[in-house]
């Protein structure tokens, strides 16, 4: 039985939602908070812009499984013990990204971990686990990525990713030149994170909404 226009609409744009969070986490592990050539702005841009971006994806996944419920009540049984396996992989990593996300906000931070160095050591291995099981429930699911090559491609670039993420932590920190960097660029890290995002909601929003039948 075919899904109704709104019902069609939810579960679709949901869909894009949870695949554009999982771009994001992605590329949190590009801007980790370290300086890098580009943009060109100081050190602390790079942590506002990670700061902004987790605070995306989080928002992101709970539109994802708002919207799902939405369309389909019926998947309330998915949150239970008894669900798939791929459907509990993608509980453990909204849990592990909340886990991510907010003991990391400064007050909080400072307050549960007086180590600096061991909270950024946890906070890197949490973080290649929430996509490892990301990726365990978008195979699971196989909604759009659903033949063996999609799998095959999508999982090699984000194998890629993880292991130039750990060279860089193992390797030694790069220096940037910060004499020509802009230094007053807080307002920066949400403009260029907040801004595409928006527009790319919008944009998916817009293109489920023209495949969704009257």
């Amino acid at each position: 039985m075919p899904l109704a226009p709104f019902a069609g609409l939810a579960w679709d744009w949901a869909n894009a939602l949870g695949y554009l969070a999982l771009a994001i986490v992605l590329l949190l592990f590009i801007y980790a908070g370290r300086p890098r050539a580009f943009p060109p702005f100081g050190g602390r841009f790079f942590a506002n812009l990670h700061r902004d971006l987790g605070y995306l994806a989080l928002l992101l996944v709970a539109a994802h499984v708002g919207l799902l419920l939405a369309a389909e009540p019926l998947l309330l049984e998915h949150l239970k013990p008894s669900a798939p396996l791929y459907m509990l992989a993608g509980l453990v990593a909204t849990a592990l990204l909340l886990v991510l996300v907010v003991p990391s906000i400064t007050g909080l931070r400072r307050r549960i971990w007086r180590d600096y160095r061991r909270f950024k050591r946890l906070h890197a291995w949490l973080a290649i686990a929430c996509v490892v099981f990301i990726a365990w429930h978008v195979a699971g699911s196989r909604f759009y990525l659903n033949t063996p090559v999609k799998l095959a491609l999508a999982g090699a670039a984000a194998s890629a990713l993880l292991a130039y993420y750990l060279r860089t932590r193992r390797g030694s920190r790069r220096r940037v030149r910060c004499s020509s960097r802009q230094r007053a660029s807080a307002a920066y890290s949400q403009l260029l994170s907040y801004g595409p995002a928006l527009l790319l909601v919008i944009l998916t929003l817009a293109i489920v909404a023209l495949r969704v039948p009257d």
